[in-house]
Formats: C-alpha cells, sequence, structure tokens
C-alpha cells in the first residue's frame, strides 16, 4: 500500500499544534521531527508509535483534548509513513527547513542535530554496528552541520570554512540517502552459517535413532 503523501496542508496544521508545544519546551518542530524520522527509517531498528511519539512530545504538558492529541498523532504517522516510502523509492524527502535567525539562509542545524539525536534514541549503536570506518564519512555532512564538533562549553573540536559548510549542505541529501541505502545492503547481505556438529558419514548411523545406516535412511 502506497503511503499518503504529506503535503503542505498537512504540515500547515502540523506547524499549528506543535509551534506553541516547542516554543515552551523540549517538544520537536517540524523540522526537528522530520530530522528525526529520516534517521529512524534508515536505521536497522524500529520504534513503536509511542516510543516515538514521546520523544516528539518531550515535556509538552498534558493535552486538554483528548481528540487534538490524536490528530497530532495522526499528523506525525503520515509524516513518517511518506518519509519512509519516500527513502525506500531512492528519493531524499523535501526538506523542511526554516530561516535562520535575522536572516533569510535555510537553517540546517535543528533538522541535523534531531537526525543525530536518533542515534541516542535507538536500541543500536550505529558505528559499532556498522564496524567500518568508511561509515563515519558517509555522516560527515551531517554531523558539521547538527554540531557534532562543537562541545557544551563552547569548545570548536573541528572548524569548518564557509565554503566546507556549503558543500556540506549541498551533500546533504546525497549523504542521507547513502546512509539509508548502507543499511539496507548490511541488513539484507547473507548470513555465513557455520557447521558446529560432525559431518555424518554415509555409513555411519543415522543420527535420527533408527538403527540404520544414514545412507539407507534420512541420506536416501
Amino acid at each position: 500500500m502506497t503511503a499518503a503523501a504529506f503535503d503542505d496542508a498537512d504540515l500547515t496544521r502540523l506547524e499549528t499544534l506543535l509551534t506553541p508545544l516547542s516554543q515552551a519546551g523540549s517538544t520537536m518542530r517540524p523540522d526537528e521531527v522530520q530530522g528525526f524520522f529520516v534517521a529512524l527509517a534508515s536505521g536497522p531498528d524500529t520504534l513503536a508509535r509511542e516510543d516515538w511519539l514521546s520523544e516528539v512530545l518531550g515535556d509538552a504538558p498534558a493535552f486538554e483534548n483528548e481528540s487534538e492529541r490524536d490528530e497530532l498523532a495522526a499528523l506525525l504517522q503520515k509524516l513518517y509513513d511518506h518519509t519512509a516510502a519516500e527513502l525506500a523509492a531512492g528519493r531524499m524527502p523535501e526538506m523542511i527547513l526554516y530561516a535562520e535567525e535575522d536572516s533569510e539562509s535555510p537553517d540546517f542545524w535543528p533538522w541535523c542535530n534531531a537526525y543525530l539525536y536518533t542515534l541516542d534514541v535507538v536500541p543500536t549503536d550505529w558505528f559499532e554496528k556498522a564496524d567500518d570506518e568508511g561509515f563515519e564519512d558517509l555522516l560527515m555532512p551531517l554531523m558539521a552541520l547538527g554540531g557534532m564538533f562543537e562541545e557544551e562549553d563552547g569548545k570548536v573540536l573541528m572548524e569548518f570554512s564557509e565554503d566546507e559548510l556549503e558543500g556540506f549542505r549541498e551533500e546533504l541529501p546525497e549523504a542521507v540517502l547513502a546512509v539509508y541505502q548502507y543499511w539496507r545492503a548490511k541488513m539484507q547481505a547473507p548470513k555465513t552459517v557455520r557447521r558446529t556438529a560432525g559431518k555424518v558419514g554415509r555409513n555411519d548411523p543415522c543420527p535420527c535413532g533408527s538403527g540404520k545406516k544414514f545412507k539407507a535412511c534420512c541420506g536416501e
């Protein structure tokens, strides 16, 4: 079944429901939700709806109207399904980005930071499971744009020029799809089955316990 497209009207309604909550606490904005969902749909783990919903809502107060919470949950589910379907089709979902403060330039930090936050939420340690030095290279645009090299005390672990940052912005869609394809290939790779028991010879007693030789019983 094809996922329904998440259209402009859906986004407008999602903004109406989420923005007041995100301004008052740790509830994600729509751009952060999309980054979070893209990572969630890309990796080797799945989260139950209530689990990812609680991450999106953060410390949002209880809804006075339960139908409003249900509407929000349905909109978020629609966004997740659309996101997963676009990635599966080899397309980067149209990014939800908002302008930087006092600027008309799109701010990639919340989107990329929320993508990276997903790695702290899911059960699997992506880097440990990948066990691949090249995997981190795929994530470089996300890490550079998402503040991975900035510490809480303001110390910068790695600095990038504006040209480098612009390059990361341009590479971001390709990087996101590359990470998605990386995990699809890794999860679908055939597993090697190793024999743990000794091989039964044709003239050996059949392991089924019939008392016959293997060649005259299960080995026929």
